[in-house]
């Protein structure tokens, strides 16, 4: 392996494996660990994900299972703050899609 693959490696499992240390490597804390890399990343990158579940010893559909049960998590990137509009039928029915296309419009 180059030495630049391995500086690179480093970078960027760096962070993960510092949530790792904080959870004790405990498979018991894999919703904590990927919160907290979805706050570091703001998003579960899948290759992030594949680590996790190596370093843990999970097979990798254990932690995509997680990853997608929970509405929580994101498997895109994000930005840095996310807007949600209720599209309920109440929310409907009180004119929500108005609201929604102005900060569309305003957004872009």
């Amino acid at each position: 392996m180059s030495p630049e693959l391995v500086i690179s490696r480093a970078e960027k499992f760096g962070k993960v494996c510092g949530i790792l240390e904080r959870y004790g490597h405990k498979k018991s804390m894999l919703i904590p660990i990927l919160q907290a890399v979805q706050e570091e990343y703001r998003y579960l990158p899948e290759d992030v994900m594949n680590f996790i579940a190596a370093t843990l010893d999970l097979p990798a559909s254990r932690v995509f299972s997680a990853a997608t049960f929970y509405a929580h998590f994101a498997l895109q990137p994000k930005g840095r703050y996310v807007i949600r509009v209720c599209n309920g039928t109440a929310c409907h029915v009180k004119d929500s899609i108005p609201i929604l296309e102005k900060i569309r419009e305003t957004l872009q």
